[in-house]
């Protein structure tokens, strides 16, 4: 019984392709990965060579068939019907790729790993990662339970770049065996528990303020890894609030871009909280579980704005006040855009209306692990003040 209503859509950003390595070694690595190109696919694809060399003049039997051409393999998925969408089951794609699937249903997440490719969803999130970076998913409803999640058939021809093509609510879908191979995961040579503070300074050195004239704040509850009692979690991103930073920080101050990237999230139809019964709701569940689930962290984060740079940096900009009307996901922005208005939505000071815990929350990611995780407190507070202290 399907239990839930994820929604994400999709956006494909052009960073997520990586060149082909084709020396001898990769080519071992890949036919020892848990998500490799099954063997019997790849013997397949040289009978089709082999009998496309011999037969060069198909009969009209052959040409009737719907098997794959050389270079192609296809396998079969059945499909299921909610709310007019043809969805398709991950459980069976992941065994049909011969991948894995992980599903938790407390953080209401999906964890998909086929032909060399991690996809990661969070329920309500209209965002997919894939191989670290963020891609925008928010037309694209997904369906789950505990044990499966269920996603429309464009996921496949979007993200797989397959072909499809539905018979009796049987999907037979054809793969590109050249176009698997061309992918490679890019946090493969990165190495994010090995860098030094100076290395991690030069790596985000392209990032300026995201508020004009604001020094960072570097008191220790605004900064990463600072405790979060009243949701029994902790603080994945840094403040900035007006009596830290040295400006006026209100709701007419604008949020800046940093540096140019593309963004893939603009909550231009958020809707806070009801009320704070329901919000508390939320808060006893994460008190209930020991932590803050991740959709409910979403949720806490209020109006938001996400940016995705190079080389697998991401910023999620959270607790707007408002976003500009113009600013639509795949824009293209740079350190001067201005993409949202310091605020306070998600915060109980936004169902109070009395302007209480307004501040800008900013989490900066790499390859989809928070920035901050190898160093300890003093060294984060090293990274963030070289990059936007002014003294």
């Amino acid at each position: 019984m399907m239990k839930h209503v994820w929604g994400l859509s999709l956006a494909v950003l052009s960073m997520t392709a990586c060149g082909i390595n084709e020396n001898n070694s990769d080519n071992q690595e890949s036919e020892n990965s848990s998500a490799e190109i099954p063997e019997d696919i790849q013997n397949e694809e040289a009978e089709n060579e082999t009998n496309s060399d011999a037969h060069e003049d198909p009969t009209e039997d052959e040409e009737d068939q719907k098997d794959e051409r050389p270079g192609q393999f296809t396998i079969s998925l059945s499909v299921q019907n909610l709310d007019d969408q043809k969805l398709i089951s991950l459980a069976e794609l992941s065994d049909e790729a011969e991948g894995s699937l992980k599903i938790d249903s407390l953080h209401r997440t999906a964890h998909l790993s086929i032909w060399e490719k991690d996809f990661y969803f969070v329920e309500e999130v209209p965002v997919i990662q894939v191989n670290g970076i963020h891609h925008n998913a928010d037309d694209l409803p997904l369906s789950a339970d505990e044990e499966d999640a269920f996603i429309p058939v464009a996921f496949l021809e979007d993200f797989l770049s397959a072909d499809v093509e539905l018979d009796n609510g049987e999907l037979t879908v054809r793969l590109d065996y050249e176009e698997l191979e061309q992918w490679s995961d890019p946090r493969d040579d990165f190495d994010h528990d090995s860098m030094t503070v100076d290395e991690m300074i030069d790596y985000l050195s392209f990032l300026e303020s995201p508020i004009e004239g604001a020094e960072v704040s570097t008191v220790e509850s605004h900064l990463p890894g600072a405790p979060r009692a009243y949701r029994n979690g902790y603080h994945e991103g840094i403040d900035w609030y007006d009596y830290t930073t040295e400006v006026v920080i209100d709701t007419s101050t604008p949020v800046l871009a940093q540096g140019e990237g593309t963004v893939i999230r603009a909550d231009h139809d958020f809707e806070d909280y009801p009320s704070h019964e329901v919000r508390n709701q939320d808060l006893e569940l994460a008190a209930d579980s020991g932590v803050t689930p991740e959709y409910i962290l979403d949720r806490l984060r209020g109006q938001q704005i996400w940016v995705q740079y190079e080389r697998g940096v991401m910023i999620r900009f959270a607790h707007l006040d408002q976003i500009p009307e113009d600013l639509k996901v795949g824009d293209v922005v740079d350190a001067e855009t201005v993409i949202g208005y310091v605020g306070n939505s998600g915060t109980s000071g936004a169902l109070d209306g009395d302007g209480s815990g307004l501040h800008l929350h900013q989490d900066l990611l790499i390859y989809d692990t928070l920035f901050y995780e190898p160093f300890s407190i003093e060294e984060t507070k090293m990274i963030i003040h070289a990059l936007w202290g002014t003294s």
